[in-house]
């Protein structure tokens, strides 16, 4: 039997290939042969220092040996089978990474839309609204000069036309001298008002609606807003006008998504959200956003199974046939699904689709979505392209809840049985809730950081479980990365290192081999292959809500207005706004 090594006789040593392997590394030196699983598992079993005990280290090479036998792909690299930079290079490019200034997805589409849109300074000091009470107005002319009278303003002052918070004021003088003063402008594109589009505007934006604005304009101890009546009128006039600016933001987003790629075949991710909660909602919108750093809407489609004018008509339906009739083939339906709540993603989902070449001549031919939605089925059993077969990319935050699903389904499973002189596998140093997240976010990392290398990704998944099975005697950190290891960095920079805070026993790491097994399989992997999540669409969903809030009922005008507003905001910022605004009100 060989004399065991000292601890530090064995640091030295791991140290040691640690940095021939670096240097070997970079001379890309490859064997198939060394793909066998002979030649595999040796390079597991000398990689680690000599046990003190021959029964520990058997009972390790039981837990990690069979590991290689389970990748059924080319193991490229040389004796670990591990690809590391040089450390001098890795930590460089880190420093130089840490130097850089960090810029945000939502400050690159601020930037991209400034430089492209070349926006114009507004440097008219004046060009704004400003509240002011009556009794200065009043006080203010009193300390003028009538240009009729040459004497001091002495007179009424009168309001004589009042549409909304637009008001038309007149001063007469005792000398009967009258000066009309008009409290905005009106727009010569819409012939509305200015104020009043803008409060529109900003009742949508904040998600108050029409009872909303009139209640601030109440507390302000301003004139209410116009009547709703007009409000929902206005409205419905300059929704078109806002659906455009949609369309335009969205047809940039779609070229600069195409630029990115290098190809008029895309990969979008797509999900569904209702304007209620629970699955009784008459109102959703299914949206297609783009998956590059910057995500931004493609298309979208509002889907409601109710319409207000349908509905308010039925009261005159008995009373009035005729004009019933002339109210509902006069009006503009916002009915446009017919079925069940849950299937308006569904079939949503397959209508942006089907148009995205008669639209922006692209097609969507990788989609991103959750696991449990129905709409691959729908997009494999009615294509939108007869030439394409539309690929399935998992939702890598939902494929990584399978890892804490089934580390909780284990740990349920195994309360009764003795492990390590315990039952189950809980406790404190075992498998608590919080490693359980842990391994979860382990998982999510190792696909995330190799999403694009497969062989990769295998072998970061199993360094999680060799690392967590490591021990001050058998180190196991082959697969590891310096930059997250701890005992690589140890043994780069001469420390100590102690395993024992952070590695879990034998048989807590022999119990939730079998998740491993699965989940680090390259079968199962290459499903989340150049994979990505469905955040942006969250992201945008709460954009969108924040607009029509959840807890009171939308239209369809009202949710097409605020879903025009809040693809124009997520996608280019609300500095967009400035022209929208200015094609709204025009030249006032």
């Amino acid at each position: 039997m060989p004399r065991p090594e000292s601890k530090s006789r064995a640091r030295h040593s791991q140290r040691q290939r640690l940095t021939n392997l670096s240097r070997s590394t970079s001379r890309s030196v490859s064997k198939e042969n060394e793909t066998s699983e002979s030649s595999i598992k040796t390079s597991f079993l000398t990689s680690t220092p000599v046990s003190s005990t021959v029964a520990n280290t058997m009972f390790n090479a039981t837990i990690l040996s069979p590991i290689s036998s389970n990748l059924q792909i080319s193991l490229k690299s040389q004796e670990y089978s591990m690809s590391i930079s040089p450390p001098m290079t890795r930590s460089s490019s880190t420093k130089q990474k840490t130097n850089e200034q960090f810029v945000g997805p939502s400050s690159k589409k601020i930037q991209t839309y400034a430089q492209q849109s070349q926006l114009v300074q507004d440097n008219d000091e004046h060009d704004f609204y400003q509240v002011i009470h009556n009794s200065f107005l009043l006080e203010l002319m009193r300390n003028t000069i009538c240009q009729s009278c040459f004497h001091n303003w002495n007179g009424i002052m009168r309001l004589t036309k009042r549409e909304g918070l637009y008001c038309s004021t007149e001063f007469e003088c005792q000398c009967s001298n009258i000066v009309r003063c008009n409290s905005s402008s009106q727009s010569t594109s819409t012939r509305y008002r200015d104020i009043n589009i803008r409060s529109v505007l900003a009742a949508n934006l904040s998600g108050v609606g029409y009872a909303g604005l009139t209640k601030i304009c109440g507390a302000l101890n301003i004139p209410p807003p116009i009547e709703e009546e007009y409000f929902v009128k206005l409205m419905e006039d300059i929704v078109p006008i806002v659906q455009q600016h949609q369309q335009e933001s969205m047809k940039n987003a779609v070229d600069e998504a195409c630029q990115i790629a290098g190809s008029r075949n895309l990969t979008v991710s797509g999900d569904g959200s209702w304007q209620k909660r629970g699955f009784a909602s008459l109102n959703g919108v299914a949206a297609v956003l783009s998956s590059c750093v910057t995500p931004k809407v493609l298309d979208i489609e509002r889907m409601s199974k109710k319409c207000t004018v349908c509905d308010g008509a039925l009261s005159i339906k008995e009373k009035s046939r005729q004009q019933y009739e002339e109210i509902i083939s006069n009006h503009n339906c916002q009915i446009n699904f017919k079925g069940s709540s849950g299937a308006m993603e569904v079939d949503g989902i397959h209508r942006l689709f089907t148009r995205s070449i008669s639209l922006y001549n692209v097609k969507y031919v990788n989609y991103i979505g959750d696991g449990d939605t129905k709409t691959m089925v729908k997009l494999t059993d009615e294509p939108p392209y007869p030439d394409i077969v539309v690929q399935k990319i998992e939702d890598i935050n939902h494929w990584c809840k399978k890892m804490k699903h089934r580390l909780e389904k284990i740990k349920n499973e195994m309360k009764t049985v003795v492990i390590d002189g315990k039952k189950g596998i809980s406790g404190a140093g075992r498998m608590t809730e919080n490693m359980i997240i842990n391994f979860k976010y382990y998982y999510r990392q190792a696909i995330v950081r190799n999403k694009t290398n497969l062989e990769e990704m295998v072998k970061s998944v199993w360094a999680i479980f060799k690392h967590k099975a490591s021990t001050n005697n058998e180190p196991h950190h082959e697969w590891c990365d310096p930059i997250y290891c701890g005992y690589l960095r140890a043994l780069l920079e001469g420390k100590e290192y102690d395993h024992t805070p952070h590695s879990l026993s034998h048989g807590v790491m022999k119990a939730i081999r079998p998740v491993f097994e699965e989940s680090a399989s390259p079968d199962v992997l290459k499903k989340v292959l150049h994979g990505s999540s469905q955040n942006p669409n969250e992201s945008f969903h709460s954009v969108l809500w924040s607009m029509a809030p959840k807890r009171r009922y939308s239209s369809g005008t009202i949710l097409d207005l605020c879903v025009a507003l809040s693809v124009a905001v997520f996608n280019d910022g609300y500095q967009s706004l400035q022209k929208l605004l200015e094609n709204l009100c025009g030249e006032c």
